[in-house]
């Protein structure tokens, strides 16, 4: 008779189950602190007025002759892009991480967080939050989600080959 391994409920060995909960923890540590940071980044501190306060004086020095509204929109376009690119780079953490092989859920997750991001900013008297920004926020993850399509089943079967 053969020798026969003990297997736990989920059908992999005790030592592999044990391994399980750590793996998940590491796989959720860059998304979950991206997400901090994009939060963090729809406080009051970081509000217009704010960081008009920051940034219009080294802008002045690059731009001298800069008006007034030069100056506005080129805040607009920092914060835009901001926007566009945190959203991203959470749209790569996470498949790259924990939603490995599953780009749908990865932008479900990322236009939630969107949504309560906004949903939070409104609540701030700092803070608008706006359906533009959620759609903005979601196009850069939706860009990613388009540009990366020829590999997501690529991942998607290595994601099978490994088990998860």
């Amino acid at each position: 008779m053969g020798s026969m391994t003990t297997q736990s409920a989920s059908g992999f060995s005790p030592a592999a189950d044990r391994e399980r909960p750590r793996r998940l923890r590491r796989y959720w540590i860059a998304p979950a602190i991206c997400a901090a940071i994009i939060l963090g980044l729809g406080s009051p501190l970081f509000s217009l007025a704010r960081t008009r306060v920051m940034f219009d004086p080294m802008f002045e020095r690059i731009w001298p002759h800069a008006t007034y509204d030069m100056l506005y929109y080129c805040q607009e376009l920092i914060r835009w892009t901001a926007h566009f690119s945190e959203y991203a780079i959470l749209f790569v953490l996470l498949n790259l991480g924990p939603l490995r092989g599953r780009p749908v859920a990865a932008f479900a997750a990322c236009v939630a967080l969107a949504a309560l991001d906004e949903s939070l900013q409104l609540l701030t008297p700092a803070r608008s939050g706006t359906i533009r920004d959620v759609a903005l926020d979601s196009s850069g993850a939706a860009t990613i989600l388009v540009v990366w399509m020829p590999y997501w089943d690529s991942l998607r079967q290595h994601r099978m080959r490994r088990g998860r």
